[in-house]
């Protein structure tokens, strides 16, 4: 079969997604420097005129990515000669995916995942290419990336480029807060008025009130599925300090076993009894609660802000009836505690191994460039979404997401902390807290024995990573909590 024959037939079957806008070649500044840096690598003799950038992709990345019937794809190769061999590669782990695909040049990586990465050599420390091409990958308004220390960095190593933003954010059932019969009823139980939820307090008792399954109506559908336990849970546990309460001390000792990482498993807990009954099932993820809220059957959903262009699709039935509004918090000291994090995102990650790294790097500033990724943003059914400013202002971004999603979206990553633990091990890390989170939602054990085991669990995996060799991790990555997004010099 031809050259990407065979993925251009699996686009057309599977993906009915269409761009927003016409199909054109021009990028903005960012990208054409990228364009200029390809031209001038193959008349200096750098790099083959006919070269080709291997690139790996989930299936769910490849419209938007390479665009709706390759458009993107082909943008690039005509402008600069250079092709690009694209494979599908499985919904695992990057760290899987990279060594099962030694050749190469460029995938992506979820930010949690990129200590593991860097510390086995399989992506590059793209600090030295931004420097020789003169990029600066910086959070500035109007057109920078919204927080590249959070997508992109670990401590001063640029280890990837944003292409996906990915924080939680909550929906609920407009039409439902809005009806006076709801409010008086609320105000007869609760003694107080019927509102968005500022605390994980308040939302449990709202979903409570809107629980009713005698009338196929579940008050809740976050994710309790294993897998993705850690996303839910952390949000909770950050907010039980200020300004976040951690995940280890200063010497790697674990602290959720402790009063916070109980009270964080116990709200996630509760939850489970207001959901569907088989909420819990391997495989239960967004791609079974979501559909379950746009269905009208669930009051409140937790997700990233592509849940808000699903929900807003002209074939949704609750366009016009839900909200989007930011994640609860915990009261400390009369403070309201919110934190948040990207849980998901795919952001582009270059292979050592790859024979094309520099090509790499420059096709992704050009696929990056704000004027360029808004045509992988603006993918209908696409699993990319905003991550640079302009992202957040552009009207048919605007028309696609609703504002009101995108100006949550927006504030929510002023509150947004590194996920994950920051750890090399850190699948290990997570892999435990996400079992022990799902045998307590189970009530197969309690929150306190869920947070005793995962401790104990982590203490055994940091002894077999090394206590000393993480320890400089750990200090770099608890820096990240406070860094702000300002260019770092060896970007410039």
């Amino acid at each position: 079969m031809a050259r990407n024959q065979w993925l251009r037939m699996t686009i057309g079957l599977s993906w009915l997604a269409v761009s927003i806008g016409p199909s054109i070649s021009l990028a903005g500044e960012q990208g054409e420097r990228a364009l200029a840096a390809v031209k001038a690598m193959i008349a200096a003799g750098e790099v083959r005129k006919d070269a080709t950038i291997k690139v790996a992709f989930k299936s769910g990345n490849i419209a938007a990515l390479l665009g709706p019937g390759l458009e993107l794809q082909n943008d690039w190769e005509q402008r600069t000669g250079v092709m690009i061999n694209a494979r599908v590669i499985p919904q695992q782990p990057a760290l899987l995916n990279l060594k099962a695909n030694p050749d190469i040049d460029l995938t992506v990586a979820r930010t949690h995942e990129f200590p593991d990465l860097l510390e086995q050599g399989l992506v590059e420390d793209l600090t030295p290419m931004a420097k020789q091409f003169g990029f600066t990958i910086d959070g500035n308004p109007p057109k920078g990336y919204i927080r590249p220390r959070l997508q992109a960095y670990v401590g001063d190593k640029l280890v990837a480029i944003p292409a996906d933003g990915d924080i939680l954010m909550l929906y609920l059932r407009l039409d439902m807060l809005e009806s006076p019969v709801e409010k008086a009823a609320f105000r007869k139980i609760h003694g107080r008025e019927l509102a968005i939820p500022k605390t994980w307090q308040d939302y449990e008792q709202l979903i409570q009130f809107f629980h009713r399954p005698q009338q196929g109506m579940y008050g809740s559908a976050e994710q309790r599925e294993r897998e993705s336990a850690w996303m839910l849970w952390m949000p909770r546990y950050l907010s039980q300090g200020y300004p976040q309460r951690k995940l280890f001390d200063d010497k790697l000792t674990p602290l959720i076993d402790s009063p916070a990482g109980i009270a964080a498993t116990e709200s996630y807990i509760r939850t489970v009894r207001y959901s569907p009954p088989d909420i819990l099932g391997d495989g239960k993820d967004y791609s079974y609660t979501l559909p379950l809220f746009m269905q009208g059957k669930v009051f409140a959903t937790m997700f990233t802000i592509a849940g808000a262009k699903l929900l807003n699709s002209a074939a949704s039935p609750v366009r016009g009836k839900f909200t989007t509004v930011p994640i609860p918090g915990t009261r400390i000291d009369k403070r309201l505690v919110r934190r948040n994090l990207p849980i998901y995102g795919n952001n582009l990650v270059v292979s050592t191994k790859g024979a094309q790294r520099k090509l790499a790097f420059l096709f992704t500033m050009w696929l990056t460039d704000p004027d360029t990724s808004l045509r992988t943003v603006g993918v209908k059914g696409g699993f990319t979404d905003p991550f640079r400013w302009n992202h957040v202002n552009d009207a048919r971004l605007r028309e696609m997401y609703t504002d009101e999603a995108l100006a949550v979206f927006a504030k929510e990553w002023d509150i947004a902390v590194l996920p994950g633990t920051g750890l090399p091990g850190d699948g290990d890390y997570l892999d435990a807290l996400n079992q022990h989170l799902w045998l307590a939602a189970s009530g197969k054990q309690s929150a306190a024995e869920a947070m005793r085991r995962t401790a104990q669990e982590w203490d055994k995996i940091t002894q077999r990573q090394g206590r000393e060799k993480l320890l400089p991790w750990l200090k770099t990555f608890n820096a990240g909590l406070v860094n702000s997004d300002a260019a770092p010099a060896a970007a410039k």
